[in-house]
């Protein structure tokens, strides 16, 4: 029975010193990205899908939450989220692992908080290799083009020549 309890143990343990690389020093995930936009929330998904768009990442589904919640009487700050989909790399991510149908289209969101900043989300694709067990090399390199395009779209956000 002790022996039982010391796995249950070493198994928690080991789970929490590998999570613990996966927060940065605010606590927050590496896995989530966020970028202050300059922006408000319709300009700034404008903004960034159109710094996505000669690259070929589509616009499929525009979602307004705020909308969603007032139609429940309910409310909500500012809130929007954007379904974009680069068909070639979403199709060869897909034949990596069909599991990355749970991923894509990619989901990026936006919203306001009570002090007026408007905040860029999305979940860093090079997670997805983890999540989905992606180890072929060409899916990998695929995966880090979407979070270079990610990271570089967000300039259109939040200019670093400040």
């Amino acid at each position: 029975m002790k022996s039982a309890h010391f796995s249950l143990l070493a198994i928690a343990t080991t789970a929490l010193l590998s999570l613990s690389g996966c927060t940065t020093k605010a606590g927050e995930t590496k896995f989530i990205h966020k970028i202050v936009s300059d922006y408000n929330t319709t300009e700034t998904l404008d903004r960034f899908a159109k710094a996505l768009a000669p690259k070929k990442y589509l616009p499929v589904h525009r979602f307004n939450h705020t909308k969603l919640a007032t139609e429940q009487k309910m409310y909500l700050k500012p809130t929007m989220s954007l379904d974009l989909s680069n068909p070639l790399i979403d199709s060869k991510l897909l034949s990596c692992n069909p599991t990355m149908a749970t991923e894509l289209p990619m989901r990026i969101g936006v919203y306001r908080d009570l002090s007026g900043q408007v905040t860029l989300v999305y979940t860093n694709p090079e997670y997805w290799s983890l999540k989905h067990n992606i180890k072929d090399k060409n899916c990998l390199e695929l995966v880090k083009i979407m979070a270079r395009d990610l990271d570089e779209a967000s300039e259109a956000i939040n200019p670093k020549d400040r």
